[in-house]
């Protein structure tokens, strides 16, 4: 049985390291991602009923990757709003929008003139999924990028960013 949403992924290591540059005022977890995407290239893709957006882990994940747990949370419950998931990168320059509504939670993508040729062909209609499948793909591939980055610096276990985080994945997971 197909799954009408899923977040597949993958990572290797680079052949060149990329640059990496310590952010002064950056949290230590903000940090070790941008070393981990220094080392490791690839991608994730955001499967919705059959349509797929695949993104770069650098730079699509990096800017999101602050926002995720507290649009998680708020997706927990039914929204007034549509809530976003900006991913604003030139090349791709796509939002993904969304409502929920009882256990089903809605998806729509914007995409403007600067998105990619990969992502001209993505519906902007609402698109339906169940609230659980949604929240477990983010938390699961959101979880696999956690562990990733534990293994490259341990001591992040022990940092309030990381933590903090952490919180508020397992309040996500709570609400399930």
């Amino acid at each position: 049985m197909s799954q009408e949403f899923q977040i597949s992924y993958w990572w290797k290591k680079r052949n060149k390291p990329g640059s990496f540059m310590e952010i002064v005022d950056a949290s230590k977890l903000s940090i070790c991602l941008d070393y981990f995407l220094s080392i490791y290239q690839g991608q994730f893709t955001v499967s919705v009923q059959g349509h797929e957006a695949c993104f770069d882990l650098d730079p699509d994940l990096s800017t999101i990757f602050e926002t995720i747990p507290n649009v998680l949370t708020k997706l927990t419950k039914d929204t007034n709003h549509a809530l976003e998931i900006d991913f604003f990168e030139q090349g791709t320059d796509v939002g993904m929008l969304m409502e929920r509504q009882d256990n089903v939670i809605q998806i729509r993508f914007e995409t403007a003139p600067g998105s990619g040729m990969r992502f001209k062909f993505l519906p902007d209609t609402y698109i339906p999924v169940q609230a659980n499948q949604f929240l477990e793909q983010w938390l699961q591939f959101i979880r696999a990028v956690l562990k990733a980055l534990l293994e490259l610096q341990p001591e992040l276990l022990s940092d309030e960013s990381y933590q903090q985080y952490c919180t508020q994945l397992e309040l996500v997971e709570s609400q399930i």
